[in-house]
């Protein structure tokens, strides 16, 4: 119901000022950043456009001449699983530092303590966003499967639901406006990694190397100030 009255809402807006070709559609945006061990802070780039840093195959940006209206952020943390000696490989996101598979992800948990501030046009709609909100650690977790100890192998996480958390005010990104995001940590965090052997003998190697921001909303195509 809220996300209906939403578009009526931004619908009428948008005639309202003129713009009555724009069209609203439910939409994601997934912003991706390496962890480096050197850096407290970070600067996710918003638009396809933006060459100062390679566009990673999973993200999700937004084009010059559209906004997205976002009333949802999630944060998670981003691994690269390999299975040894194969050239299998497969990208798993976390709501957490899974630490116990290996004490090694003590390196990463820390991501939670840092905070988010977005600005458009210089101006902050975001201030002081505490990160911790994201942070879901449910209650099955990796774990060793055997006989005597039937406990899960893999984390049981809803990505619908678990890390993400309503944006309220809803604040709107344009593909004509400056867009900065910015995610600041009290101290640098490293990047983490970790192995463990699943029930089929095989070991598997899972680095923890990526932040990732995802904005879930309505996409505005045609809204941006380039189709006035």
């Amino acid at each position: 119901m809220i996300l209906r009255q939403n578009y009526a809402a931004i619908k009428a807006k948008y005639k309202k000022i003129g713009k009555n070709n724009v069209r609203l559609t439910q939409s994601t945006l997934i912003l991706i950043q390496d962890i480096n061990a050197s850096r407290d802070s970070y600067t996710f780039p918003v638009l396809e456009s933006d060459t100062k840093a390679v566009v990673k195959p999973e993200e999700i940006r937004l084009n010059i001449n559209d906004e997205f209206i976002a009333n949802e952020i999630g944060f998670y943390i981003g691994a690269n699983v390999t299975v040894a000696g194969t050239t299998k490989k497969s990208k798993r996101l976390f709501t957490y530092a899974p630490v116990e598979l290996s004490s090694d992800y003590m390196k990463t948990e820390n991501a939670y303590t840092g905070q988010l501030q977005i600005l458009v046009n210089k101006i902050s709609f975001v201030e002081k966003w505490d990160m911790k909100k994201h942070n879901f650690i449910p209650r099955t977790q990796f774990g060793i499967s055997s006989v005597a100890i039937p406990v899960a192998t893999q984390a049981s996480i809803d990505f619908s639901a678990n890390g993400m958390y309503p944006l309220q005010p809803n604040i709107t990104i344009s593909g004509a406006k400056k867009n900065d995001i910015i995610y600041s940590l009290p101290a640098a965090v490293a990047p983490s990694t970790g192995t463990w052997t699943t029930p089929d003998a095989a070991e598997q190697i899972m680095a923890i190397a990526e932040f990732w921001l995802v904005f879930r909303g309505l996409l505005g195509q045609n809204a941006s100030k380039f189709q006035d």
